[in-house]
């Protein structure tokens, strides 16, 4: 996954007014002593705590940076002091940071006197809007004399005077109304403003190690794991598009809230099958995701209690499986029961073993399987992915399809 942070823009895409209003971004510098409440080291410790935080617009879903280093630069002799730097990035989605503060560093910022703060982040940002349609290519920062780009990263140059004590928190805020993202040029344009002593921010909590959530299909069920091709990652970036949730006695079982049931048969990992829609909330370290609690989304998505046998194909097939998309309205469309697809305009949309299909073209409402489709309706909504097959071609992938009169 790459850095990302995103507004969405309407019709008017020269339009200024829009254009202003963008991302938000980073971070804070959090001092920590006995009684601290997010400081995480002892009263020996000197100096402050790294953090980044964001605060959300409801225009998008997503907003994910990966930050490089930052570095702070001495006011007595304008040596610069680097307090997080990692090879490799950290990335955030920032969307998701609302009222939070996520910790980028172990290491303290020195007490003492600054007057500059350097933050690299990378160039490119992923945009992704309410709908959950991605903005292609990636966007870029813009240089302009506080921001200057090389070889794939971009350092930020943030003014003013910070005076390190101990038990003070320092942010740095991606300031929403200074942000601009200008649509001919594909660029951002972002402006950092430092929140000196952390009144801006007092009333922020600090992010968990149980806060990590990951979404996904379901393509292999062991004892002890599930493996779900990805399709979003909460907090940070995963470096596949396949990724093993470990299990054990105490992860809890149940439906995605948003579904509303009391009770919808979840309560273990028996329950789950191959094909299912989860979220996983746990811990992260890097290379293995730790389920405290497993969430079946069954808005439409959880697998089918019937049984068709018109297709062995299965969406555990497809990876890099994208946010939903939808097809909807009195459309012309094709079947072909041969490839297991339905084409409408340009697009053919594959059926697989787990996609609900639905009838309401007669009597009532009925499930059905692909072979009984109706080749004639008044109108069709088809819900899917987009992803690639297992030889990496792009495929439309159908997880609800619905014909009506």
């Amino acid at each position: 996954m790459k850095p990302l942070f995103f507004k969405k823009l309407t019709s008017d895409r020269s339009s200024a007014a829009f254009l202003a209003m963008f991302l938000l971004l980073l971070g804070a510098f959090m001092l920590s002593a006995c009684g601290s409440d997010t400081g995480s080291n002892n009263s020996a410790s000197s100096g402050g705590n790294l953090y980044i935080t964001d605060d959300v617009t409801v225009d998008f879903q997503s907003v994910i940076v990966t930050i490089y280093k930052v570095a702070f630069v001495k006011t007595s002799d304008g040596s610069s002091l680097t307090v997080f730097e990692s090879a490799l990035g950290e990335t955030y989605d920032l969307s998701s940071l609302n009222g939070i503060l996520a910790k980028l560093s172990d290491t303290p910022i020195p007490v003492g006197s600054y007057n500059r703060i350097f933050i690299t982040i990378g160039e490119e940002l992923v945009l992704v809007n309410s709908s959950g349609e991605e903005v292609t290519p990636n966007p870029t920062f813009a240089e302009n004399h506080w921001t200057s780009c090389s070889e794939g990263k971009c350092a930020i140059e943030i003014m003013g005077a910070t005076n390190v004590v101990n038990n003070q928190n320092v942010i740095l805020d991606f300031d929403l109304k200074q942000f601009n993202y200008d649509f001919d040029t594909n660029t951002v344009t972002a402006k950092v403003v430092l929140d000196a002593d952390g009144s801006h921010h007092k009333d922020y909590v600090e992010m968990k190690d149980d806060d990590y959530e990951l979404k996904g299909i379901i393509k292999t069920i062991n004892s002890d794991s599930i493996e779900i091709r990805v399709i979003k990652a909460k907090h940070f970036a995963t470096d596949s598009s396949v990724i093993t949730i470990l299990v054990d006695s105490s992860t809890q079982y149940d439906c995605d809230d948003d579904d509303g049931h009391q009770n919808c048969g979840i309560s273990s990992i028996d329950d789950l099958v191959v094909g299912m829609k989860v979220e996983a909330h746990g811990s992260w370290n890097g290379t293995e995701f730790n389920a405290i609690k497993i969430e079946v989304d069954d808005d439409d998505d959880i697998i089918k209690t019937y049984d068709c046998s018109s297709t062995e194909r299965s969406i555990a097939d497809f990876s890099n499986l994208s946010s939903k998309r939808e097809l909807e309205g009195p459309l012309s469309y094709s079947i072909d029961s041969v490839e297991n697809s339905v084409t409408v305009g340009d697009k053919t949309i594959l059926i697989t073993a787990e996609t609900l299909i639905k009838d309401e073209t007669g009597n009532g409402d009925r499930v059905i399987c692909s072979d009984t489709m109706p080749e004639n309706a008044n109108e069709i909504e088809i819900k899917y992915y987009e992803g690639q097959d297992s030889e990496g071609a792009s495929a439309l992938i159908a997880y609800k399809i619905e014909f009506k009169n």
